[in-house]
């Protein structure tokens, strides 16, 4: 099979840009012939005048079609596309060309972006955990880009989530049933030996440096714990960040080798996230890696952990949850190791290579198949 990945990178290399590598290196290695166009908003937007002509270029972009077209004349047309980050470089106007010329799309939907004009006022978990960089005016003017974008939406031959509560979460605001599938993202099985939680030493968060990842809460909250964590990660709140707590480490910009290697190292994977996550990558690398996790009960999270069975939940925000489910895991390394055993079962059934790629195949019949319908 001929696949075209689609994808827009944002400045710093996230969970999505993972997915999206991930799934070429699986697909190659199973034979198929996988081209990617990868824009990324570090190259692309690195000038006020550059995010000025991406701006005025929001509902239909000329460059992204042309882009297209060029690749396609060069190489032929692929029998799928599969789309992931569209936003802001790409945008919806690629769909509508795509469906010209007959090529069967499918869209990862890392995010609620194509839904933010659907969500109600009154949906007040949604404005307190799903809200664009939590921000209530960013959501607005997101969803008003995006809804002259909607139309292109129905080009769309199948959509991907990745747990059951992003799925439950678009079909309840208008993507259709026979379009969504569910396929979790996933990492390449670990050759690290996986230790006892008695044998390692730190925490450690790896993510985003930003308010909806719940750093603060977490930076708050380990004054009053004894044990030393290790923040991985770069972000807006890197330079405002107190440098000077004796038990917290930086270490900014490593690479997925490295970050593993600590997230197999430690103790236990803090994931304090305070926003709907459309999934959590770290964990199910966390998972691979034997390592406990702590997350917030909060969205897609809550579809991916059961509580004490594959890892341990707290509510989201609460700083004293929080350390109480921290000193929890101090006392009991006997429990915390059968609940990371657990976890590795878990991944091995659900996020290794051989299940997410008989899943990826099958969604890629179907949307040729939905495409011939159409």
């Amino acid at each position: 099979m001929k696949i075209l990945q689609i994808h827009n990178r944002y400045n710093i290399f996230g969970g999505e840009d993972t997915a999206v590598e991930e799934e070429a290196l699986l697909l190659r290695s199973n034979k198929h012939e996988v081209f990617q166009i990868i824009r990324n908003n570090k190259i692309e937007l690195n000038n006020f005048f550059k995010k000025i002509s991406v701006l005025m270029n929001l509902s239909y972009s000329n460059k992204s079609v042309n882009l297209l077209k060029k690749h396609i004349s060069k190489y032929g047309k692929p029998d799928i596309v599969h789309v992931h980050n569209t936003f802001p470089l790409w945008t919806y106007s690629i769909f509508k060309y795509l469906d010209d010329i007959n090529i069967p799309v499918v869209l990862s939907l890392h995010n609620f972006r194509i839904i933010f004009d659907k969500i109600s006022l009154f949906d007040k978990e949604f404005h307190k955990y799903g809200l664009f960089k939590n921000s209530k005016i960013l959501t607005l003017i997101v969803s008003k880009l995006f809804n002259k974008n909607n139309q292109y939406l129905d080009k769309i031959n199948k959509f991907i989530t990745h747990t059951e509560f992003t799925k439950k979460t678009f079909l309840k605001h208008g993507v259709k049933k026979n379009k969504l599938a569910i396929k979790p993202n996933f990492v390449q099985n670990s050759l690290n030996k996986i230790k006892s939680i008695k044998h390692k030493k730190n925490a450690i968060f790896a993510s985003r440096l930003s308010k909806e990842k719940g750093i603060l809460t977490l930076i708050n909250s380990w004054q009053q714990v004894k044990i030393n964590i290790d923040i991985l990660g770069d972000g807006p709140l890197f330079n405002k960040l107190n440098k000077k707590q004796l038990n917290i480490k930086y270490h900014r910009s490593l690479s997925r080798f490295k970050v593993n290697k600590h997230i197999n190292k430690s103790k236990f994977l803090i994931y304090p996230s305070e926003w709907y996550e459309p999934f959590g990558t770290t964990i199910v690398e966390a998972f691979n890696e034997g390592t406990l996790v702590l997350a917030s009960n909060i969205g897609s999270i809550k579809s991916i952990i059961k509580d004490k069975y594959n890892g341990l939940l707290f509510n989201p925000g609460d700083q004293k949850d929080l350390i109480r489910k921290v000193k929890w895991i101090l006392k009991n390394p006997d429990k915390c190791d059968k609940i990371a055993h657990n976890a590795k079962k878990e991944f091995n059934k659900k996020y290794s290579t051989n299940s997410n790629y008989n899943q990826l195949i099958t969604i890629y019949k179907d949307a040729i198949n939905n495409k011939k319908k159409s």
